[in-house]
């Protein structure tokens, strides 16, 4: 298999065992899947988006964030308020539930994500993160580059 077939393949599979909402337990614990963890995660580093907003940051297609940010509307884990810019794009924020939620679920999540890279040492997590970096910020030139 070729080098970039096979970095491509591995980083799917591994993001996609990796995924916190993708975890039975985590679920039956939480009540999130992966699309509505990423958007809970995002929205408290980064602050209110919009939906398109949330599509960039997430690397998700917009059928998969308008399902998430659905479910966790009915949830009522999100509020969507009037974006004065632009009247059809409400800005999406956490409710005080939401806040709470994310809060129980991030050091659940830290733990998990140790575990997870506990076989690299702090050498190969550096080197990793570089690398995922430098790839991830190519990839993005490359998919507006050729409009992929």
């Amino acid at each position: 298999m070729a080098p970039e077939i096979h970095i491509s393949y591995q980083i799917t599979i591994a993001a996609n065992l990796m995924a916190f909402g993708s975890s039975a337990r985590n679920f039956k614990q939480f009540g999130l899947n992966v699309g509505e963890w990423r958007i809970i995660a995002a929205l408290p580093r980064v602050g209110p988006l919009t939906a398109h907003q949330i599509v960039e940051m997430v690397g998700q297609d917009k059928a998969n964030v308008s399902r998430s940010i659905a479910g966790l509307s009915e949830k009522q884990l999100i509020v969507k308020r009037p974006n004065p810019r632009h009247k059809r794009s409400p800005i999406i924020w956490l409710t005080d539930a939401g806040v709470e939620l994310y809060e129980r679920i991030v050091p659940v999540f830290t733990e998990q994500a140790e575990m997870f890279c506990a076989a690299l040492t702090k050498k190969e997590k550096d080197t990793l993160c570089r690398l995922l970096d430098k790839l991830k910020d190519n990839t993005l030139k490359v998919r507006q580059q050729e409009g992929l």
